[in-house]
């Protein structure tokens, strides 16, 4: 299946994308909570303008750890928090999440992280790259927007975001917004893609 033009998919992979899409995309938002845990730690925050960073923070390595186990690992080559402005930048960032064995289970990387502290939102950027070893897949984009009260990732309209699974199960396309609440995924501008079933 190759389908192409504006497309929509719940979780059922309404009108011929993949279902299974959403559930990679539910990796994306690991990045902004991962980046929470540390702007609690007093490490990091976002500025705009010529603001003065209240605390800045080199060669960040921040981890969570649970009965001796570690499940989740941040790491950032600069953060930077802003107390008055409720937000906090991250550059070059990086975060793991672990499986019950310690293999990492998920994987993301993102050139620029900016976290609101007031509303948990947070906005991805310079790269963004998400691999899921549960669902076998990549998510790739250049900027990511997450707001967390309405459980909603976004995309600037007329950038691409690439949905791509080891099974070869792919789509790509502009206009993207997915709504974790509804589960569904919608490319409101052209969309491309490969769907590989594994009935046999």
């Amino acid at each position: 299946m190759n389908p192409s033009g504006p497309g929509r998919a719940g979780a059922r992979g309404r009108r011929g994308v993949p279902g299974p899409l959403m559930l990679l995309l539910a990796a994306v938002p690991l990045l902004a909570a991962a980046c929470s845990v540390e702007n609690e730690a007093g490490s990091s925050g976002v500025g705009t303008g010529a603001a003065v960073p209240d605390t800045v923070a080199v060669n960040v390595v921040h981890k969570v750890s649970q009965n001796g186990r570690t499940f989740l690992e941040l790491t950032a080559a600069r953060a930077e928090t802003f107390n008055d402005a409720k937000q906090t930048v991250m550059s070059e960032a990086r975060f793991t999440e672990f499986d019950d064995k310690g293999a990492p289970a998920t994987e993301g990387t993102a050139g620029r992280v900016v976290y609101h502290s007031d509303t948990e939102n947070a906005d991805i950027s310079d790269g963004v790259r998400v691999r899921s070893e549960v669902e076998k897949g990549v998510v790739t984009a250049q900027s990511l927007s997450w707001e967390n009260k309405e459980r909603r990732l976004s995309a600037p309209p007329d950038e691409v975001v690439t949905l791509k699974k080891d099974d070869g199960t792919s789509m790509a396309g502009t206009g993207f917004t997915g709504d974790f609440r509804a589960r569904e995924l919608q490319f409101s501008g052209p969309t491309s893609g490969t769907y590989v079933s594994s009935d046999k």
